[in-house]
């Protein structure tokens, strides 16, 4: 049984999104008396959600992870965007680096349910950074890291291509175009 914010995450969004799924889901108006019976039991402190029931979920409603979309808004979606990722639970270096171990929402990792599973029984944790501040900080497999970070690299790389052919436009028209600056003979 996962809580809302586990199963938000095994989901791909966002908790508040994952809350608002939840109340379209319910039926309108009440569904109980509203008088609690004196002897019966007392409801649950929190919701929980079987990981089966998100996996067809997630089958009829496949999404676009947010690292997906941050990717496709460019070097700004990729430097603000904050996305799920999981951590150990204490840092290994000091100087309060966290060491990540992979990106929640990657849903082409095998190792992705394993890990919902540790962070289910406490041995891990969910930290919400940037892409950025992924790619810039430590993690427990290099090759994952390496992966990771190719993504911003090309966004990069895409961004020096636009400024590069933008400065050339500039001067192009710079030398086709008379020089505005001298004032204007009457």
């Amino acid at each position: 049984m996962l809580t809302a914010d586990i199963a938000a995450l095994y989901l791909r969004i966002t908790p508040a999104d994952f809350v608002d799924t939840q109340r379209q889901r319910r039926p309108e108006g009440r569904t109980h008396s509203g008088r609690a019976d004196k002897g019966g039991k007392a409801a649950p402190a929190q919701n929980t959600f079987r990981l089966g029931t998100l996996r067809e979920q997630e089958k009829k409603q496949p999404a676009p992870t947010g690292l997906e979309a941050a990717t496709k808004s460019g070097l700004l979606g990729w430097a603000s965007a904050k996305l799920p990722f999981f951590a150990e639970l204490e840092p290994r270096v000091k100087r309060g680096r966290r060491v990540l171990i992979g990106n929640a929402w990657d849903t082409t990792n095998p190792e992705r349910e394993a890990w919902i599973g540790a962070l289910v029984k406490g041995r891990i944790r969910v930290t919400w950074i940037t892409s950025s501040e992924a790619a810039a900080s430590l993690w427990s497999d290099a090759a994952t890291h390496r992966a990771f970070a190719a993504r911003g690299l090309a966004l990069l790389g895409t961004e020096i291509q636009v400024i590069e052919a933008s400065v050339v436009a500039s001067e192009r028209l710079a030398a086709d175009t008379p020089s505005a600056a001298g004032p204007a003979e009457a």
